[in-house]
């Protein structure tokens, strides 16, 4: 009878649904597999250096790792090129001393595996198998079939749940509490469909932006890929399908779906949309200076603290997007249709450099006192529309309003830290071989 171990895993929760584990019947392991691992971004670099952490350990499941990455773009500024950006994973791959080679999207079709490094001296210099996490292309079957032992795909969320390329922008969006981390085999002819190989749980604390998550899920997947290639023959046998009466999918996010709308977002709204883009694109609206209409950019925006007085005591009679600020307070408030606020501290007005709170009060509203956001802009040769509260508004009540913020914001340190001491709920029972 197989022992039980237990895995830390950064105080996971226990998951909104049953998630699969599963019994290995043998202490058997698949030891020392060379991998090429596919990736592009922060998931998949936090992955990448989980892996590569294992190739260390006493009995690696993975013996050699080389990545393959988008090429890095240049762009020429004056007489010489230079590099505007380059992958995350390509970044750590170099600080790891990691082989790295490139393959475009467009390029992927005519491109062929690579043998390992010469230097490295292995007597069969094929790949054993492929490894992909946010690789950003659709890997056919006919690179697929160069590994002797096929692909397998880190995805960060629970499949079938969030199929597509933004798991974590959409679980951070729909407000959801508990998302995870799936390792599945390649699916020939369609993203994220393959047989569930793993899964793991994990906790989406309120204020996690999408790098917290990227970071945190990254290490996980690259820990849990390291367990399944550990003992992969056993893992595929007891494999299972997705059940496709709960797929969800997601899609692409444009510049146009992170405008504010402020007669119909609420604070949390926007907070969310702020949280599931953060680094990435950024939450924007409009302001009227005169007879301009201002594109502006929130970088930074946060929830009230608890028991943080508003700036104005009558806000809720201010119209929603309206500008409150005070001479030595280092953020502006803006309130929002359901009576809530949020606090804005770094701005991009008009594409010039970023701006903070102080520097935007002076340039845009130091004279206009009656300042606000506006959702759409307006013909500057017409005087200001008035604000339209949606058909059947309530004003919000006073009281619900100042509670609003009573539960205070996590301290995400707790889940992000791996040295903290665990508590009764940061450990899952995990059933690996001994």
């Amino acid at each position: 009878m197989p022992g039980l171990i237990l895995t830390r895993l950064y105080a996971l929760p226990k998951p909104a649904h049953r998630v699969r584990t599963q019994w290995f019947t043998s202490s058997a392991a698949v030891l020392g597999l060379k991998v090429l691992f596919f990736g592009s971004d922060e998931f998949s670099a936090r992955a990448l250096r989980a892996l590569h952490e294992n190739t260390k350990s006493a009995n690696p499941a993975v013996s050699h790792i080389e990545v393959v990455c988008p090429p890095p773009q240049h762009k020429k500024r004056g007489k010489k090129m230079k590099v505007e950006w380059r992958a995350t994973s390509e970044k750590w791959a170099r600080r790891l001393l990691i082989p790295v080679h490139y393959c475009g999207g467009n390029d992927i079709l005519g491109w062929d595996v690579p043998p390992t490094g010469e230097e490295f001296g292995h007597h069969d210099r094929r790949f054993d198998i492929g490894v992909v996490a946010s690789y950003g292309a659709f890997i056919p079957p006919r690179i697929m079939n160069q590994f002797p032992k096929g692909m397998i795909n880190l995805h960060p969320s629970l499949l079938p749940e969030y199929r597509g390329p933004t798991p974590i922008q959409t679980a951070i969006l729909d407000g959801q509490e508990n998302s995870g981390v799936t390792v599945q085999e390649m699916h020939p002819t369609r993203y994220d469909a393959g047989r569930i190989l793993a899964q793991v749980p994990c906790k989406i604390l309120l204020g996690m932006t999408r790098l917290d998550l990227m970071h945190l899920m990254g290490h996980m997947g690259g820990e849990l890929a390291s367990r399944v290639l550990g003992r992969l023959d056993l893992v595929r046998q007891q494999s299972q399908e997705q059940d496709e009466s709960r797929v969800t999918k997601t899609r692409l996010y444009a510049h146009m779906d992170l405008r504010v709308n402020w007669e119909t977002m609420s604070a949390m709204d926007i907070m969310r949309m702020h949280w599931a883009h953060y680094g990435h694109i950024n939450v924007w609206t409009f302001l009227r200076l005169k007879n301009k209409i201002l594109h502006v950019k929130l970088l930074e925006l946060s929830l009230p603290k608890k028991d943080q007085k508003p700036l104005e005591e009558n806000f809720l009679d201010l119209c929603p997007g309206t500008i409150m600020h005070r001479r030595l307070v280092p953020y502006l408030e803006i309130p929002c249709i359901d009576g809530g606020r949020i606090h804005a501290t770094r701005f991009v007005v008009a594409s010039k450099q970023p701006c903070d709170r102080f520097q935007f009060a002076a340039g845009y509203i130091k004279k206009n006192k009656t300042a606000r956001f506006l959702s759409q802009g307006d013909d500057v040769r017409r005087p200001q529309q008035p604000f339209r509260y949606p058909e059947g508004y309530q004003k919000p009540d006073l009281e619900h309003a100042l509670r609003m913020y009573d539960t205070p914001m996590p301290k995400l340190r707790q889940a992000l830290e791996p040295d903290q001491e665990p508590s009764e709920d940061t450990w899952v029972t995990d059933p690996d071989a001994q």
